[in-house]
């Protein structure tokens, strides 16, 4: 079996969902008041996947990029949310 490869734009999504977790842990991690919201903080990165998905699943269907894996995704917003749970619980 042939490993697969991730192309420029499937690489740069995973990578901004993994930073926007790292900035959310910054902005949560010392206020602990956002932790009691509604929605964890630690779910916070599937908005920030659903708008960039929603950018890539447009310049997909024009052919300007390649489509997301489930796999992509899975890895971007599970390393996201981890991220963020991991500096919350360090800051207590």
């Amino acid at each position: 079996m042939m490993p697969m490869s991730l192309s420029r734009g499937r690489l740069l999504y995973i990578i901004a969902v993994l930073v926007s977790g790292i900035v959310i842990g910054l902005i949560v991690a010392p206020r602990p008041h956002l932790q009691e919201l509604i929605v964890p903080p630690a779910a916070w990165p599937f908005a920030v996947s659903l708008v960039l998905d929603m950018i890539i699943g447009q310049m997909a269907a024009q052919g300007r990029a390649e489509p997301l894996t489930m796999g992509d995704r899975f890895v971007a917003v599970l390393g996201a949310g981890l991220i963020v749970t991991a500096m919350v619980a360090y800051a207590a």
